[in-house]
């Protein structure tokens, strides 16, 4: 339970037969900083203040506070909060949603970066991040507006207004992804009277026996208890004493190194802390979420081009990023250096191997610019071809298992 005093301060406590950690940065064991309440709270939350403000708006909520805010809403993970201490009242039925809401929905957002909601108050949901978005459920082959006791199942993104490319970049990227080998979620286009937007199925759900399950899920910030506005702050150093944390014996580690290269290769330099994510699963214990948010956004000239997590403190850009680099990151976590900087050449061949593939359908100009973006990205890497691999190579997380067993450890909510 989550509770919150007349200073605002926010505490945790564990229900006496609760399990499972809601968090990592809240163990069952406790000693977690005073903040890990407060900050696990905040990054199921927008990022933008603004937007927040419109949340509250639209849900007719008391404040903008965190607690006001999460109350019945359908959030990111396998956790829904309610400020009242009676358990809810199943809705009876489904709220339909039409092709025209989802068409206003997609044009608020293209036309208002502040305006998630629609103003008659259907969608109750949370998403963090800083790009306009929303949820929908899928049953039965229609859409219905996601609630608390209505699991949403996929997440669409309408594209920014000053990015009108932003969607079909993303596709691309997500389709290297997927052609790279990593596990990456469904995504395509959805179109509602002539409007169209990004639409990507969601990892942290799942359907069992005809119900809409959700997942315990939370990112990388979250699970070191820092705050929304540190997001640009941990580095590849950070995320994996994170990790070995949690699995000294390195699997997690190899596992999360091939996303980070992926990011690197693909010209992802946005890649920060909550765009990586672990699955808290009761089942089969830890394991990382597939790929999301995946974007070459060093398509768009004006974005900043270095890393958000360089290797390298001299080398902050993707085309400057070496085999040394990978080798020295992997060495200072006490992994296998040689194999992890094969790994990353390995990566880089695949994605540029993938490039073709993953532009099939753009326009020349799009396609080019992408197929210069990943080419350059991958300048000092020293990629190795698929087919170009020494017979006695080893990816190094080839042979990992996917998961592992969890590690020991004034108004509620």
């Amino acid at each position: 339970m989550f509770s919150e005093d007349d200073e605002e301060r926010i505490s945790f406590a564990y229900d006496a037969n609760e399990g499972l950690p809601i968090s990592l940065s809240l163990p069952r064991t406790g000693g977690w900083r005073d903040q890990a309440p407060r900050n696990f709270l905040d990054n199921l939350l927008p990022d933008n203040p603004n937007v927040r403000q419109a949340m509250r708006e639209h849900l007719n909520a008391s404040s903008a506070g965190v607690f006001d805010l999460l109350d019945r809403v359908d959030a990111t993970g396998g956790l829904v909060f309610s400020l009242s201490p009676e358990p809810p009242i199943p809705s009876p039925t489904l709220r339909l949603i039409s092709d025209s809401q989802i068409a206003n929905e997609i044009d608020r957002i293209e036309r208002t970066r502040n305006y998630w909601w629609d103003e008659d108050s259907h969608c109750r949901f949370s998403l963090g991040g800083a790009q306009g978005k929303f949820t929908l459920s899928r049953v039965d082959g229609k859409w219905y507006w996601p609630d608390m006791m209505l699991p949403s199942t996929h997440i669409v993104k309408p594209k920014p207004h000053d990015l009108p490319e932003a969607t079909k970049v993303e596709l691309a990227t997500m389709r290297l992804s997927e052609l790279c080998g990593i596990d990456t979620p469904a995504r395509g286009e959805i179109t509602a009277q002539r409007k169209t937007a990004y639409i990507v199925e969601r990892f942290d759900r799942r359907l069992e026996e005809g119900r809409i399950v959700r997942l315990r899920q939370e990112d990388f910030l979250q699970a070191l208890g820092l705050p929304t506005r540190d997001k640009y702050d941990p580095s590849a150093d950070d995320c994996l004493d994170l990790l070995q944390r949690i699995d000294a014996s390195g699997s997690l580690s190899y596992r999360w190194l091939e996303r980070l290269a992926f990011n690197t290769s693909s010209a992802n330099s946005d890649a920060h802390a909550k765009n990586y994510s672990l699955i808290l699963d009761p089942a089969s214990g830890i394991r990382l979420s597939p790929q999301y948010d995946a974007v070459a956004t060093r398509y768009w000239p004006e974005f900043n081009w270095e890393l958000t997590m360089p290797l390298n403190e001299d080398h902050a850009f993707a085309e400057h990023t070496t085999p040394q680099d990978w080798e020295d990151l992997a060495t200072r976590h006490g992994l296998d250096g040689s194999r992890v900087a094969d790994m990353a050449r390995r990566m880089a061949g695949k994605v540029l191997a993938g490039i073709s593939e993953s532009c099939e359908g753009l326009d020349a100009r799009m396609a080019d610019r992408l197929n210069a973006c990943w080419t350059k990205a991958n300048e000092s890497i020293e990629p190795i071809m698929p087919g170009d691999e020494p017979a006695n190579s080893l990816d190094p997380a080839s042979a990992l298992p996917d998961s592992l067993g969890f590690p020991s450890s004034g108004r509620t909510i």
